[in-house]
């Protein structure tokens, strides 16, 4: 397998330059927070393409982050959205220069919207974890508490989807009765600035969920 990692700041010199390092091989997927443009638009698709016979944990690589208790968290960055849709759209996993150019028609709007630099991106936290009660993970608010560029952060979330009603389950995680996924959503522009950070949910009824991450190993 080649890696090709990126820095945070950097993205691909030329749209044709990328397409045949990707199409020669599987690569690894650019670092989160990498700014999204035409060339990593294509690099993200054929990531998607190249990889849609893995399941999610392994897709999402360092995305899919284990926490206490039972506690999940996915973070999908744009690139991993778009990579994510690729990987479930039916091309073929040997994509050559014409199924990348299928997967640009197919995904119009996306790509679109992606190569539009004027947009304002957000990064999704999705967060599966256990609770006493069919409400729980409504009452759970987030933040993002970090540090970078020789500057500490505290970030809110500019969009949240909560769980209202959690879904039971047969012998939870530490006895817990109910199973609850919510999503938070961070503008990328805030996390770009971030070498380090934690995201930690908090609950005036519930324990406090906390998961530890590095900018540099996320995609």
């Amino acid at each position: 397998m080649v890696y090709h990692p990126f820095s945070i700041t950097k993205c691909f010199s030329a749209t044709a330059v990328v397409v045949a390092l990707l199409l020669a091989g599987s690569l690894a997927p650019v670092q989160a927070l990498v700014k999204m443009d035409a060339q990593t638009v294509d690099a993200s698709l054929v990531y998607g393409m190249k990889n849609q016979k893995l399941g999610l944990s392994a897709l999402l690589g360092a995305n899919w982050i284990e926490g206490e208790n039972g506690a999940l968290l996915n973070v999908y960055s744009p690139f991993m959205m778009l990579a994510t849709k690729a990987a479930k759209a039916g091309f073929s996993s040997n994509p050559a220069k014409s199924d990348l150019m299928n997967a640009r028609k197919r995904f119009g709007k996306e790509v679109a919207f992606y190569s539009d630099a004027k947009n304002r991106l957000q990064v999704k936290f999705a967060v599966s974890f256990y609770g006493d009660s069919p409400g729980f993970a409504k009452n759970y608010n987030a933040k993002i508490v970090g540090f970078g560029r020789g500057k500490s952060f505290e970030i809110k979330p500019s969009k949240v989807n909560l769980d209202a009603v959690a879904d039971p389950v047969t012998g939870g995680v530490s006895g817990a009765a109910y199973e609850a996924v919510n999503g938070y959503y961070f503008n990328f522009a805030d996390l770009e600035n971030l070498d380090e950070f934690t995201l930690l949910l908090e609950s005036p009824s519930g324990p406090p969920v906390k998961f530890r991450l590095k900018n540099a190993r996320l995609y």
